[in-house]
C-alpha cells in the first residue's frame, strides 16, 4: 500500500507568516494559519505530484482572509508553487467551506516538482480570523484517490488516515458583572425620597 503522511496543525499569525503551532485559546480578533503538510516517508521515497483537499469551519466563528483567495496564482499560499497544474479552488464564506482545493505537477517532463520526499512539506496554508467568542472545529478531509506519487502510485484508502480535526478554542468572554447596589447608596436615596415626600406634603 501507498502510505501518504499527513499533519493538520494551528499556527500563530507572526505578521502575516506562519509561526509557532499554537497550544492555547485564542482571542476574538486573532488570526491564525491552518496548515496542511504532506510527506512520502517510505523506504523507497519518490514524493507527491498532486493532491486535492476540503475543508469545512464554523462561518459564524472564523472567517477566512487569505489576500486574494486565488488558488489559481502561483503565488498562492494556498497550493505549493512547485504544482502549476490543474490549480483549483473554491471557498464559499457563507456555507463555511472550502473545496476542490488542489493541484498537481509533472515532473518527467518539466512541470513542476514533487513534494515531501522523506520529509513533510506545506501542501496548504489557509488564514483565518476569529470573529465571534465560541470555540469550533476546522475539518480536512483528503481526496486520497486524487494524491498521486511520482512513481504513478495513488494514496492508498487503508491504512491512511484521510479526515483530520483541529479544534479552534476561543477565551471565553464573560461580561463583567453589574456590581450590587452600596447600603450606602441605598440609604441615600431613601433619604433624598423621604425629603421630597416631606415638602410635597407640606
Amino acid at each position: 500500500m501507498t502510505t501518504l503522511t499527513t499533519e493538520f496543525n494551528i499556527r500563530t499569525d507572526d505578521n502575516g507568516t506562519p509561526g509557532t503551532i499554537i497550544n492555547s485559546p485564542l482571542n476574538t480578533g486573532d488570526s491564525f494559519f491552518l496548515e496542511v503538510l504532506m510527506g512520502d516517508i517510505r523506504d523507497d521515497a519518490v514524493g507527491i505530484t498532486s493532491s486535492n483537499i476540503a475543508i469545512s469551519f464554523d462561518s459564524n466563528q472564523l472567517q477566512n482572509i487569505n489576500n486574494s483567495f486565488d488558488p489559481a496564482s502561483l503565488s498562492s499560499p494556498l497550493l505549493p508553487s512547485t504544482f502549476p497544474l490543474f490549480r483549483t479552488g473554491i471557498l464559499d464564506k457563507n456555507n463555511g467551506t472550502i473545496s476542490n482545493l488542489g493541484a498537481g505537477s509533472l515532473p518527467n517532463i518539466g512541470l513542476g516538482s514533487a513534494i515531501g520526499v522523506n520529509q513533510l512539506d506545506t501542501f496548504s496554508l489557509v488564514h483565518f480570523q476569529v470573529i465571534e467568542t465560541e470555540s469550533s472545529t476546522v475539518t480536512l478531509n483528503i481526496d486520497l484517490g486524487q494524491t498521486a506519487f511520482l512513481d504513478g502510485t495513488f494514496a492508498s484508502e487503508s491504512p491512511n488516515q484521510s479526515q483530520f480535526s483541529q479544534l479552534i478554542e476561543v477565551t471565553s468572554s464573560n461580561p463583567s458583572p453589574i456590581p450590587e447596589p452600596s447600603v450606602t447608596i441605598g440609604l441615600v436615596l431613601i433619604g433624598v425620597l423621604s425629603f421630597f415626600r416631606f415638602v410635597c406634603i407640606k
